[in-house]
């Protein structure tokens, strides 16, 4: 599936795979991100706002097995636990769950040295166009 919109992101996310419930992804942070640029001088560290993109992403890529295409209404809950650096590979744990007739995506981000994120989105579901 393709989808195009704007995004901070250079690069896309990879799917590695795909369950019924939910994927697992992978993106590669390339230190040529131009969000490097003033985030921050001599120590870049990637922004918080882009580690729930790339879940965004992955939930794009990777839609609960429902017909339509997953909207992004809420960001529900991010916890921040560590940094993420240039050339670091961010791997998406995506997990979709139904409450109350509205999507929840939950996802746990990690790199090699170990857990960085957990996000929460919230979504609904619209006809393709």
């Amino acid at each position: 599936m393709s989808v195009a919109f704007a995004t901070p992101l250079n690069r896309t996310v990879q799917t590695l795979e795909r369950r019924p419930t939910g994927a697992t992804t992978r993106l590669t942070v390339g230190a040529d991100e131009q969000v490097f640029r003033g985030h921050y001088p001599d120590f870049p560290i990637f922004p918080g706002v882009c580690l729930v993109e790339t879940v965004h992403h992955a939930a794009l890529a990777n839609p609960p097995a429902e017909e339509g295409q997953p909207v992004l209404t809420a960001v529900e809950s991010v916890r921040f636990l560590s940094p993420v650096f240039p050339d670091d590979e961010v791997t998406v744990e995506l997990e979709w769950k139904l409450k109350a007739g509205a999507w929840k995506a939950h996802a746990a981000l990690s790199t090699a040295r170990g857990r960085t994120a957990q996000v929460r989105l919230g979504y609904e579901l619209r006809e393709a166009s």
